[in-house]
C-alpha cells in the first residue's frame, strides 16, 4: 500500500506540472504579490500535517501551531535559527545554508552532529536569549526542552518561536520535514525531500521487512559505570526494527532508555549487541569488558563476538539521519543482502 504522504506527494507533483503549463500562457504576478496572497495554490501533502493551521494557505502571513501555541509568520524567514541538533540537521536539507544564521555548539561537534562539517563557520548560540537576539532571526524553531522563560524573552522582542517535538517513527519523520518546509516557505523542496527520505526507508524495509526469523538485538551504552539499554519506543529501538532486528528489550517490558544490570543482559540473551556510544567516551573499553566478563560468556552475542560499535549520532538523532543508522545496522545483520555501503548522506537545498 502506498503511504498517504506519498500519494499526496504524487498529487503535489501533478499540481506543480499543471501550474508550470499555466505559467507558459498566463502572466505571473510579481514575487511580493504572490508571497502575500493567502489564496496561493494549496498543496495536498500538507493536509493532516500536525502544526499547519490552514494547509490551504500557502501564502503569507501563515500560522503554525507549535507546542507553545499558535504563531503567525508574516513572510518567508530569511534568517533562521533552530536551537536543536535534530532541527539543524533538517534545516540544512531544506534551505540554502546562508539562511541558517547560527547554531548551538553541539551541532558543530562531529561526535554528535551529522552536519557538523557544514556548520563549522556558523556563529554559536546558547539558550541564553541574548545570544539569539544578537543574530536578529526572523524565526526560532526549537525543541520542547528550550526553557519557557527563554521563549517568553524572545517573543517579547518580536521574534516568533515555534517549538516542535521530533519523533522517530516513519510517518512523524515525514510530517516534521513538511512542517519545517512550511515554516520556511520551502514547501516544494520539503515535498521533494520527503519523497527522497521515504524512498530510502522503503528501499531498506523492502528487504529487512521480509526477514524471518529476526535476530534479537540489544543497544547498550555505559556512562559513569552505569549500563544503559535502549528499550521499546527509543530511537535506537526504531533503528533496530527498521534494520530487520528485534529489540530484545521489548519482551522484557523495558521502555525508553533505562539503566540495566549485567544480569538483565544475560536474561535477554541478545544475539547481537550494538554500542551506540562515541569512541572518545569509552565505547572500545566497554566492548572489551563485555567480551572479557566470564558471567556473560554464554550470552549469544558475547559467545560469537557479535558486539559492534556503531556511530552513535546515527542511532540517537531524531532527524531523518537515523535511516542511515538503520542502513548501517542492516549491513551488520544481513551482510549478504547489503554488500555495498549506502549513500553517505542526503541531498541538500541549493
Amino acid at each position: 500500500m502506498i503511504p498517504k504522504k506519498l500519494r499526496a506527494l504524487g498529487l503535489a507533483a501533478t499540481l506543480s506540472l499543471s501550474l508550470i503549463v499555466t505559467a507558459c500562457t498566463v502572466p505571473m504576478p510579481p514575487m511580493e504579490d504572490s508571497q502575500s496572497d493567502s489564496r496561493a495554490a494549496p498543496r495536498p501533502e500538507l493536509r493532516d500535517v500536525p502544526g499547519i493551521v490552514d494547509p490551504d494557505n500557502t501564502g503569507w502571513p501563515r500560522e503554525i501551531e507549535g507546542l507553545n501555541g499558535v504563531v503567525e509568520l508574516p513572510a518567508p524567514p530569511a534568517r533562521i535559527v533552530t536551537a536543536s541538533i535534530g532541527h539543524d540537521e533538517m534545516v540544512v536539507a531544506l534551505v540554502p545554508l546562508e539562511r541558517l544564521v547560527a547554531v548551538g555548539a553541539v551541532s558543530k561537534d562531529p561526535t554528535y552532529s551529522n552536519v557538523a562539517g557544514l556548520l563549522a563557520d556558523k556563529p554559536e548560540i546558547s539558550r541564553d536569549p541574548e545570544t539569539i537576539i544578537a543574530q536578529e532571526p526572523d524565526v526560532l524553531v526549537t525543541s520542547p526542552y528550550f526553557p519557557a522563560e527563554g521563549v517568553d524573552a524572545l517573543e517579547r522582542v518580536g521574534i516568533p518561536v515555534v517549538q516542535t517535538a521530533l519523533q522517530h517513527d516513519p510517518e512523524a519523520r515525514l510530517d516534521a520535514i513538511l512542517l519545517m518546509g512550511y515554516i520556511f516557505g520551502e514547501e516544494q523542496r520539503a515535498a521533494e525531500f520527503t519523497a527522497e527520505v521515504q524512498q530510502r526507508y522503503d528501499d531498506l524495509v523492502a528487504i529487512t521487512g521480509t526477514k524471518n526469523p529476526r535476530p534479537a538485538v540489544l543497544a547498550l551504552t555505559r556512562y559513569s559505570d552505569q549500563i544503559w539499554v535502549a528499550g521499546e519506543g527509543s530511537t535506537e529501538g526504531s533503528v533496530i526494527e527498521a534494520a530487520g532486528g528485534v529489540n530484545a528489550t521489548v519482551a522484557a517490558g523495558i521502555s525508553g532508555n533505562q539503566t540495566i544490570s549485567l544480569e538483565g543482559v544475560i536474561v535477554m540473551a541478545p544475539e547481537t549487541i550494538v554500542i551506540a556510544q562515541p569512541i572518545a567516551y569509552g565505547a572500545e573499553e566497554f566492548r572489551q569488558d563485555l567480551l572479557d566478563d566470564a558471567a556473560l560468556a554464554e550470552v549469544p552475542a558475547v559467545k560469537t563476538g557479535r558486539i559492534h560499535i556503531v556511530d552513535s549520532k546515527l542511532f540517537t538523532t531524531l532527524s531523518f539521519w537515523n535511516i542511515r543508522g538503520a542502513e548501517e545496522l542492516a549491513r551488520i545483520l544481513w551482510p549478504e543482502d547489503f554488500p555495498n555501503p549506502p549513500p553517505e548522506g542526503f541531498s541538500r537545498a541549493e
